[in-house]
């Protein structure tokens, strides 16, 4: 029977205090439990020293600053635990575990991490599609989450689709992205967050009556659309309220450029749909936006408990410089539960406003909340839309849950996989007290998915994604 944590640590300190050498690893033996750590009956260790064995690119100072027990402080059990909980989210390491070893004075004990480094380079994202209007279209994501061993975020991501359907000398569509995060810099004791992006879009939205395009199927290059190009950047700043919680404040400018071209539609007898909003010509967005985020998940690529809450508002306005006034909020919520051994149960829950004269990427398009739609629509790859359904919405509801059954563990070129059942609720409206639109609509959509994780990243067959490209 395994002995319980608290037992295990004060048995194995009373066998270090017995012990014939100073430093010798601690051996537990198998012993009745004895009364957990901090208790009246428990002796009352102190922390000597901390170590890290099998540190080879993390910096021994940056994976300390992530161990909630301090040198000087009593041994707590619990703190230990959530040491081990903080280091494993890193998603630096494939292992954790601690154990404790004799200190040089009667008493004090040193603290040791045992880890396992993984690789920290992985493919971020990966996106492969094909619409009516866009054939093939495909991008990659790289992110690099240990930069240098100082646990500083570096990451970058592209998309590119070509020229649109029958316009060979139209501007091709493309979207770059990269960002720079040091979320746990020291500064006057205190843990900050700094982060810089920078994004370029160059894209355009199909402006049809309908949102299938119906009469320009045969030729797409005579529809009416929006083309646009997006240049810009942010910094933010931030620090944490708790081990597992972080708020940040940021700031981003855009340079935005927007141009109706109305095709043959109005040759044709059509016309066109209500543009995507934003304004004509040259513009400028700038905006200021607060945001909270709170993960106690277990285990990045596949919990089975803990909760993450990441809520935030974003406020553009005239004041800071720019061209749009409007507020931006969304909140979205995860529960992870294992009402089966080994087994996984995510709850789900989005819930989002806008209010004001947002451009339309600020507001909420349907198709990228949702396992799949049964319309046109599909979801968005880097903000850059090839489906033919232009639709942005104000408000957002979703609601969602998700089975996980475990299929394997300890492979190499696959270490971890598992079988994803999903299921989701949607509701957008284009405005506040508007009922649901009918373009593209998919009430409830379905996922059966199969999700691995291997030294390069985690990946996602999905089931509700080749419906969307190949419906």
């Amino acid at each position: 029977m395994p002995i319980p944590l608290a037992a295990a640590l004060a048995l194995a300190l009373a066998a270090a205090q017995a012990g014939p050498e100073p430093g010798a690893p601690a051996e537990i033996p198998e012993a009745e439990p004895a009364a957990p750590v901090g208790t009246p009956l428990a002796p009352r260790w102190i922390v000597e020293r901390i170590a890290f064995v099998g540190l080879h690119k993390t910096l021994p100072s940056t994976a300390r600053k992530h161990v909630l027990v301090k040198v000087g402080d009593l041994l707590d059990e619990e703190k230990v635990l959530l040491s081990r909980l903080k280091l494993t989210q890193l998603g630096w390491f494939s292992r954790v575990e601690t154990r404790v070893e004799r200190g040089t004075v009667r008493g004090q004990v040193v603290l040791v991490f045992e880890v396992q480094e993984r690789n920290t380079l992985l493919v971020s994202d990966l996106f492969i599609g094909t619409t009516d209007p866009t054939p093939i279209y495909g991008g990659l994501g790289l992110a690099e989450h240990n930069f240098l061993g100082r646990g500083f975020g570096l990451s970058g991501a592209f998309v590119y689709g070509g020229t649109p359907a029958q316009q060979p000398l139209a501007p091709s569509r493309s979207s770059l992205r990269a960002a720079f995060t040091a979320p746990d810099l020291e500064v006057l004791g205190a843990s900050a967050h700094l982060g810089f992006s920078a994004l370029w879009i160059r894209g355009e939205e199909l402006t049809c009556h309908d949102p299938d395009c119906s009469a320009f199927q045969d030729h797409f290059g005579d529809a009416p659309r929006l083309r646009y190009s997006r240049s810009g950047g942010g910094v933010e700043l931030g620090t944490r309220t708790a081990p597992f919680a972080r708020i940040v404040v940021g700031l981003r400018g855009e340079a935005i450029t927007a141009t109706t071209l109305p095709g043959r539609a109005a040759e044709l007898d059509q016309g066109g749909g209500p543009a995507p909003f934003v304004k004509e010509g040259r513009s400028t967005l700038m905006a200021l936006s607060l945001a909270f985020a709170r993960d106690t998940r277990d285990d990045p690529f596949f919990p089975r408990s803990g909760t993450r809450l990441d809520a935030g508002i974003t406020l553009g306005s005239g004041a800071f410089g720019g061209d749009y006034d409007y507020t931006r909020t969304l909140v979205q919520g995860e529960l992870d539960l294992s009402p089966v051994r080994d087994h996984g149960l995510r709850l789900q829950l989005a819930l989002g406003l806008v209010q004001g004269d947002a451009p339309f990427f600020e507001r909420f398009y349907p198709a990228d909340w949702a396992y799949f739609s049964l319309g046109p629509a599909l979801g968005r790859a880097l903000d850059l839309n090839f489906s033919t359904d232009s639709r942005y919405d104000r408000i957002l509801a979703m609601g969602g849950a998700e089975w996980g059954v475990p299929l394997w563990s300890g492979g190499h070129a696959f270490t971890r996989g598992y079988l994803a059942l999903g299921a989701r609720a949607l509701f957008t409206a284009a405005q506040p007290g508007a009922g649901r639109t009918t373009a593209s609509r998919t009430p409830f959509s379905a996922e059966c998915a199969l999700r691995f994780d291997t030294p390069v990243g985690a990946f996602n067959l999905s089931l509700g994604y080749l419906l969307d490209n190949f419906q």
